[in-house]
């Protein structure tokens, strides 16, 4: 069945994991004459609660702070007494209890429990919206699926005086502790994978900053068991990853190590891996036409990568005859040789361009307006000085008419090389979504997306940037490194496979990385 285990961690990450399972929910289908475009076992998975109900439920581990889940609960798999079942303590002695007073659900989790909709009259004033950015405090408080209890990772959270960004040992050591505690290797991830026929592999979202050294220790684990099981990663980055650092400045100079780390031992890792910049360090341009776009909300932000990573990893899900994937042929190994023909460069972009408004028409000017999402635009990099080299690129247009893909599959027959592109339906854009769309973009339930997935020598600035750092680091014995738990022989060893990773990505354009090497020398 090419069944995929999905792994979230970090809140930002459940944000956007949370838009990506209301969007598969939206697939949806109830009636005999409707032919669903999805395989929905590829992501969910059959099961039956205390009532002997059937259940039908993502196939995620989520990893968060016990705090940032909200009101979510195990309801569905809730007894009638409304516990969990667990077995009742043999203690017949005195007994005091105190709870705390749960999380209220949101208006829009009280309105779905009712089985109201929400319509879209107030489509134009989006704080009026139940689902509106004023009201979502969680993650879990536009969620629209239900979620088995063993995917629910709620880890201690930390006390005030404590912090997790760019903590990269403390990252390590909390996901030691939690294994250790709940042996989730052999429990919930073993549950997981052998219920599945043949699993494809597992996609993975997180949070670089404050769950970096976590998800790594993790993916280590998950190597030992499965060394052989392809991966597709979308580490988001923290919001220093567009910076220009000095090792003095400690706070960003721990949280930019901290990505590079990151970077470093997904290469290692993961099949694909798909970096993506933090939203603060997105720049306004044209791309953002038809969005009123609050970048600092996370409820927003992580709507528009969801709607990117769902439809670039479409082709692993589909199943309509109508758009070229009758039988689904793709999963994370052929998109892996797609994008990595030659096994050595595993990291890709995101790019894409949503909404797409029906009056654009395909040229060199509309292309413009694709934006990259992975791509660093500031700090101690000269991308804006090299000639953009591409290797391979996938596009996935959905709810481009018949004569829109003849002019579009015209327009990029010229380039070199040639996208592979893929043709689907619309991307559904349910009530939990962000009504932020501009007047001119009709509130429809479903619109139209163009987002891609690439490998290019785009990626060379943005790693020459961190062994840029990394060597500062070292050349001046900075404090930030120590202060990291971090040895200088694991920074030397960190900035010669950065540069290593540079230099493969770059091609055989090295113009840039000598105008790099110099300006760590003026600035020794």
């Amino acid at each position: 069945m090419k069944e995929i285990l999905y792994v979230q961690a970090g809140p930002f990450a459940n944000f956007v994991g949370t838009h990506y399972w209301n969007s598969q929910e939206s697939y949806f289908t109830y009636g005999e004459e409707q032919d669903p475009i999805v395989f929905h076992d590829r992501s969910f998975r059959e099961g039956v609660n205390r009532k002997g109900e059937p259940t039908f439920c993502p196939r995620v581990l989520i990893f968060d702070r016990k705090s940032n889940f909200g009101a979510l609960s195990d309801e569905l798999y809730l007894d009638g007494s409304g516990t969990d079942g667990s077995p009742i303590s043999q203690w017949d002695g005195g007994v005091v209890e105190y709870r705390q007073n749960p999380v209220p659900k949101s208006h829009y989790q009280v309105l779905l429990d009712q089985g109201i909709e929400e319509s879209d009259d107030h489509a134009g004033d989006e704080k009026s919206l139940a689902c509106g950015p004023a009201n979502v405090r969680f993650w879990s408080d536009y969620s629209r699926v239900y979620y088995h209890p063993r995917s629910a990772q709620r880890l201690p959270d930390l006390a005030d005086w404590e912090h997790a960004e760019g903590q990269w040992h403390a990252g390590r050591e909390a996901f030691a502790n939690y294994e250790h505690e709940h042996e989730i290797m052999d429990n919930e991830v073993r549950l997981f994978v052998e219920e599945c026929d043949a699993l494809q592999g597992v996609q993975l979202t997180s949070d670089c900053d404050t769950f970096g050294g976590f998800t790594d220790a993790f993916l280590t684990g998950f190597r030992d068991e499965y060394p052989k099981m392809p991966s597709l990663a979308f580490p988001l980055l923290s919001d220093a990853s567009n910076l220009a650092v000095s090792p003095e400045d400690e706070n960003t100079a721990t949280k930019l190590i901290n990505d590079a780390l990151c970077i470093r031992n997904l290469e290692v890792l993961s099949t694909i891996n798909v970096p993506l910049q933090h939203p603060s360090t997105w720049r306004p341009g044209e791309w953002l036409q038809g969005l009123r776009l609050d970048r600092g909300n996370p409820y927003h932000a992580s709507a528009v990568l969801a709607a990117h990573i769902e439809s670039t990893t479409l082709p692993l899900r589909h199943v309509h005859p109508c758009f070229l994937l009758k039988s689904s042929p793709h999963d994370i190994s052929s998109l892996s040789s797609l994008l990595n023909a030659s096994a050595a460069l595993s990291i890709s972009h995101l790019a894409g361009f949503y909404p797409v408004p029906s009056s654009v028409k395909w040229s060199h000017e509309a292309e413009t307006r694709i934006y990259d999402l992975s791509m660093k635009t500031e700090g101690k990099s000269n991308s804006s000085k090299v000639a953009m080299t591409e290797y391979a690129r996938l596009q996935v247009s959905r709810a481009f008419s018949s004569s829109e893909c003849g002019i579009y599959e015209e327009f990029y027959s010229t380039k070199s090389p040639t996208p592979f592109s893929i043709h689907a339906p619309p991307y559904p854009t349910p009530s939990s979504f962000p009504r932020f769309f501009s007047p001119d973009i009709p509130p429809h339930d479903t619109h139209r997306v163009l987002s891609c997935l690439s490998t290019s020598n785009a990626t060379a600035p943005m790693l020459a940037s961190y062994a840029t750092l990394v060597q500062e680091c070292v050349d001046r014995r900075a404090e930030v490194v120590t202060r990291m738990g971090l040895e200088f022989d694991e920074m030397r060893e960190l900035k010669d496979e950065l540069w290593a990773l540079c230099d493969r990505y770059a091609g055989p354009d090295e113009e840039w990385r000598a105008e790099e090497e110099l300006l760590s020398e003026d600035e020794e």
